[in-house]
């Protein structure tokens, strides 16, 4: 029963649509050494739904972004082609992890908050433990959690025994998924991204971010999304908290961090502004 299930799952993930070639034919323009902004404008302005993505996101408050953009153009120079990027490789998600997931008890646009809001404290940790790509962190905290839009209907169909193996066992929910769906979010999440041909090391840290020394490529950026998914489980809504949020003890062993580090690196993260109020109180975008 459970290799059907799991043979079901990853069927479905080979039947998501890939990534859109437009945004593939934008993110190779990016890496050209002599893209201008006319050009980049130019291509993302033919799709709406990218044009009102890239303008929303810049104009984000929930992302630190203080100032308004009205133009398209004026929005890419502002957020800058490393974030540009980012925004366009998740672009085929952001609309799907604004969705209501019954299975998990999440209305909409609940796991979009936490994924951003993951996604912001991943790449703030980034930058406090000097690791070179901040942008990594940032995408593979925004898509940590994909893994749930394709397993919700199957945690539907067991939720109660799932929310009660979850309470009696103290088990952290993946674990959980696990023993009654043969496989786990993490997982599911990190065969999506290689699905859309994502770096390893991106497939990895979504893949391996309750465990990060199973990561294949780079254990270090698997530790940090690990670390941010724990430190930002306080400012979900309150029916979002999954059991077994927590640090692993290997992503702490694997960042060279001690308990007192573990500490100073949240308050430090609380105090800077990247996670304000509107996270707090459960606002989406």
């Amino acid at each position: 029963m459970l290799n059907r299930k799991v043979d079901d799952i990853i069927k479905k993930v080979t039947q998501l649509n890939p990534m859109p070639s437009n945004v593939s034919r934008i993110i190779w323009e990016i890496e050209k050494s002599d893209v201008t902004i006319d050009t980049l404008t130019g291509l993302i302005s033919l799709d709406q739904a990218l044009t009102a993505l890239v303008l929303q996101m810049s104009n984000s408050v929930s992302l630190g972004y203080s100032h308004s953009c009205s133009t398209l153009k004026e929005a890419v120079m502002y957020i800058g082609l490393a974030r540009l990027k980012s925004i366009l490789m998740t672009s085929s998600a952001a609309n799907m992890l604004k969705s209501k997931l019954a299975g998990y008890s999440l209305g909409a646009g609940e796991l979009w908050l936490h994924s951003l809001t993951t996604a912001v404290a991943a790449e703030w940790l980034a930058q406090a433990l000097k690791y070179p790509n901040a942008e990594e962190a940032y995408i593979s905290g925004l898509l940590h959690d994909i893994g749930k839009l394709l397993l919700d209907q199957y945690v539907l169909g067991n939720y109660i025994a799932l929310v009660d193996s979850v309470k009696n066992n103290q088990l952290p929910l993946w674990q959980m998924e696990e023993k009654l769906l043969g496989i786990n979010h993490a997982y599911v999440g990190g065969l999506i991204a290689k699905h859309w041909n994502f770096p390893t090391t991106l497939v990895d840290a979504i893949c391996y971010h309750h465990y990060p020394s199973f990561a294949k490529k780079n254990h270090q950026l698997s530790a940090i999304i690990n670390l941010a998914n724990a430190f930002v489980k306080g400012y979900q809504l309150e029916n979002t908290s999954s059991i077994g949020n927590k640090i692993h003890p290997e992503s702490m062993n694997i960042l060279k961090i001690d308990i007192a580090r573990v500490e100073e690196l949240k308050i430090g993260m609380m105090a800077s502004g990247r996670l304000p109020e509107t996270f707090k109180n459960g606002q989406t975008l």
